[in-house]
């Protein structure tokens, strides 16, 4: 297994951030268990432009290059690659404190708070764009044809868009957090 479960891993506060955290958990073995080989092809170099999914694996390096050394996401497969992203920013999020004011927030440069906003939420977009990857039949066939991929099976597809609907969640949850702390908040209205 790429990744393993940890005792006293954070589930979040109640609300959307509980309940990802709760999806994470229950799936974490049967995600963690499943054949890379039927879990989407990840897309690299050079794949789109012969009928495949676009370069992947160049998104995740700038990212993990821009979070390091927070996020380091494993390759094995799209749905397992998506599946850590989504962990990353739910771990990431549910710890996410920032502190900053209106008028720090239009300042030129930005903060450390900033900075990882700007990432989790490139992160879960990312996620998102994996996700419908995996889903895309094309693509399946693709990694078959040319990467010794099985076909993308039933069980991932519809995992990676659970997973996108939750990397959608956690957007949402992240720029509440966010919002708050500048004092943006609607209070829920």
């Amino acid at each position: 297994a790429p990744f393993t479960w940890t005792d006293g891993t954070k589930l979040g506060p109640k609300g959307p951030a509980e309940e990802v955290g709760v999806w994470l958990r229950d799936k974490w073995e049967v995600v963690a268990g499943a054949s890379p080989e039927e879990c989407g092809l990840l897309g690299g170099e050079g794949m789109e432009a012969q009928g495949g999914p676009p370069d992947r694996f160049a998104q995740l390096q700038q990212l993990e290059d821009a979070a390091k050394p927070e996020l380091e996401v494993v390759r094995v497969s799209g749905l397992h690659c998506a599946f850590a992203l989504v962990f990353w920013v739910h771990q990431t999020a549910v710890d996410f404190r920032p502190n900053l004011s209106l008028t720090a927030a239009g300042q030129k440069g930005s903060s450390m708070s900033e900075d990882l906003f700007g990432h989790m939420v490139k992160a879960a977009n990312l996620a998102q764009q994996i996700c419908r990857d995996v889903r895309n039949l094309a693509f399946s066939e693709f990694g078959r044809k040319h990467h010794a991929m099985k076909d993308t099976s039933v069980f991932a597809r519809k995992t990676a868009e659970e997973l996108r609907q939750h990397a959608a969640a956690l957007k949402e949850y992240v720029n509440g957090v966010m919002a708050d702390s500048i004092g943006l908040s609607t209070g829920g209205a």
